[in-house]
């Protein structure tokens, strides 16, 4: 049987794998986003967050190199990472 979150909870879900892909704790992104700690707890738990705050997170792990989108049209959450051309290993 699936899991059945609701967005918000899905949301946070996305949230704390693309802190752990950036090497982050909650503290260290908070910095990065600045916010709280606890406010990255909130989001991370499924708490509604003010669409300011949701994008100052998003552009802290984008600076870390893991970008995070949400299709409005279904609800899905997609994570990736991103390297730059001079971190890519040499064959």
């Amino acid at each position: 049987m699936p899991l059945s979150l609701t967005n918000a909870e899905a949301r946070g879900r996305t949230y704390a794998a693309a802190r752990m892909l950036a090497g982050l704790d909650q503290a260290a992104l908070a910095t990065e986003a600045g916010v709280s700690a606890a406010t990255v707890s909130n989001v991370e738990r499924g708490r509604e967050g003010r669409p300011a705050t949701l994008k100052a997170i998003r552009k802290a792990l984008t600076r870390q190199g893991v970008l995070v989108g949400f299709s409005p049209s279904n609800g899905l959450a997609s994570v990736s990472i991103s390297f730059a051309a001079d971190d890519e290993e040499e064959e």
